[in-house]
């Protein structure tokens, strides 16, 4: 449908004469203000219409053209593909949400497996006790009854010890106890120890200990991607290629690993047993596409490229171990 342009030439948005369709100053359109629903509706959709042509024009050479976008971005030529912060903005929103829902759905699983194991439990020990009770008229069956109340008295005395042994452990008070409150050190080892001891006495805090590990992933690698910039900065200190460049460069690679992750997280759980196959993939596939992006954007030889893209694996990978360690910490601090 015709679009209803203003007969005025002034901007209504800046002021500025409008010559044609569009502001020669802010860009906006010299459309009527009164438009009927139909009017309003068509442009709504042509607009969200626009965004999928700029949104497939983008995803499709983010995975077959590796630096693609990146060279057109810097060539100028950034009309037909989304901006670098709108598509990673985006991705990472979908990538997050999958993440989010994969941790929350492995999460229900324990706890629901959990509460499967100890209902069979309760329900065993009920039907040992009924059939127990209900032969009440046997002095064989009371003593039966009394040994099994004494049993479960017995363990139930044990598994309260346990715990008060859990719990009195880390602030029981003794000459060793005493110096290692003294020294810093010592006390955060001490404690990091006793955190660990009831992660690996309870089994359900410890799969869902993994499980929120493995959320904070994807807001470590959002933290990271500045770092990634300024390690490539830091390799190719001959390039005459300023931050922003690599800055760039290195959002478009993070919006493929995380749109690719996106996908790989979809077929685990539609083939949940090739789970481990995929994630070997995604590795590999991760690291080529690092590489040969590389290669294409910043135009080195083909062992230079190697050389450049080996010191970044090293370096970002001990950054990697680095904030793993915190959020190690941090999530063990949390639990």
């Amino acid at each position: 449908m015709k679009k209803h342009y203003r007969s005025d030439k002034n901007c209504l948005n800046c002021g500025t004469t409008v010559s044609d369709k569009f502001c020669s100053a802010c860009g906006q359109e010299n459309l009527e203000l009164h438009e009927n629903f139909l009017h309003l509706a068509l442009h709504s959709i042509s607009h969200y219409f626009h965004f999928e042509s700029k949104l497939f024009n983008s995803l499709v050479p983010l995975f077959t053209k590796p630096g693609f976008l990146t060279q057109e971005y810097f060539a100028g030529r950034r009309a037909s593909h989304l901006s670098p912060i709108s598509m990673y903005i985006f991705i990472s929103i979908v990538f997050f949400s999958l993440f989010n829902l994969n941790s929350n759905s492995n999460k229900k699983e324990v706890i629901k497996d959990k509460a499967a194991a100890e209902n069979t439990m309760t329900k065993a020990e009920a039907e040992e006790v009924k059939k127990v009770v209900g032969n009440a008229v046997s002095a064989e069956a009371g003593e039966a009854t009394y040994n099994l109340l004494d049993k479960g008295q017995a363990i139930s005395d044990s598994t309260g010890k346990k715990n008060e042994a859990a719990v009195a452990a880390p602030t029981h008070i003794t000459p060793s106890n005493l110096s290692v409150k003294i020294f810093g050190d010592n006390a955060v080892s001490h404690s990091l120890k006793a955190k660990w001891k009831v992660l690996e006495d309870d089994e359900l805090k410890w799969e869902l200990f993994k499980i929120k590990l493995v959320s904070h992933v994807p807001k470590m690698m959002f933290i990271l991607l500045p770092l990634f910039a300024l390690i490539l900065k830091l390799v190719s200190f001959r390039s005459s290629k300023y931050y922003t460049e690599h800055l760039i460069y290195s959002i478009h690679v993070h919006s493929f690993l995380f749109l690719f992750f996106s996908i790989l997280i979809l077929l685990s759980w539609v083939l949940p047993f090739m789970e481990d196959w995929l994630q070997l993939a995604g590795a590999l596939v991760a690291l080529w596409y690092i590489y040969r992006s590389m290669r294409n954007y910043y135009g080195s030889r083909r062992w230079r490229t190697v050389y450049k893209f080996f010191v970044l694996f090293f370096a970002y990978s001990g950054l990697l171990l680095l904030s793993g360690f915190v959020v190690v910490i941090a999530t063990l601090y949390t639990i």
